[in-house]
């Protein structure tokens, strides 16, 4: 399926830097005359297309692959049970026409790496690819003197998160921010 699907690509993208009719690209293609194109795209997007997300684990968040109706590119709300507030999505989708329910995105691709729409505890899929898929650096490893724990009034899910000592302009000071993880610079008082 993956070489059909560039297949396609690279016969419309060749087609339009090629002046070749259907009948000439057809016989370049059958004859192995591109062929030498075709396997290093298929190898490179083959990469970049077979990830899955993680197995879901208690406590972590969980994505998994949105999945679309059979023949369909539509795309529809999340399955109940992949939704973390049924009752938050039921209410935003009232009155709602299936259509407008949820954005009609194509995942872009970054860095040449494939995003996929995934569902994620939201009432629609987004378009997500793990750390690993598109090489993000957290910074998870840095010690410093830089670095800080987190504001003592942060919320729950700043857990983990990685705060550095604010240095603040003239007219601002070290404060907290209701909801932040960090503290940040706050007008001076």
């Amino acid at each position: 399926a993956i070489l059909a699907q560039v297949l396609s690509q690279l016969v419309s993208r060749t087609q339009r830097r090629v002046d070749l009719d259907g009948m000439a690209l057809h016989m370049a293609i059958t004859l192995g005359m591109i062929s030498f194109t075709v396997s290093p795209v298929a190898a490179g997007l083959r990469s970049n297309l077979v990830w899955k997300p993680e197995p879901c684990e208690a406590g972590k968040p969980c994505h998994k692959l949105y999945e679309h109706s059979y023949g369909s590119e539509f795309i529809g709300a999340c399955p109940t049970e992949s939704v973390t507030v049924a009752e938050g999505c039921a209410a935003y989708f009232d009155g709602k026409e299936e259509a407008e329910k949820c954005p009609q995105l194509t995942c872009p691709k970054a860095l040449g790496k494939t995003f996929k729409l995934t569902c994620s505890g939201g009432c629609c899929p987004t378009c997500w690819a793990p750390d690993h898929v598109v090489g993000l650096d957290r910074h998870t490893a840095i010690e410093s003197g830089l670095v800080v724990e987190t504001a003592p009034a942060a919320p729950p899910s700043c857990a983990g998160a990685r705060c550095f000592e604010p240095t603040c302009a003239e007219g601002f000071a070290k404060g907290y921010v209701q909801g932040q993880c960090c503290y940040s610079c706050v007008a001076s008082r």
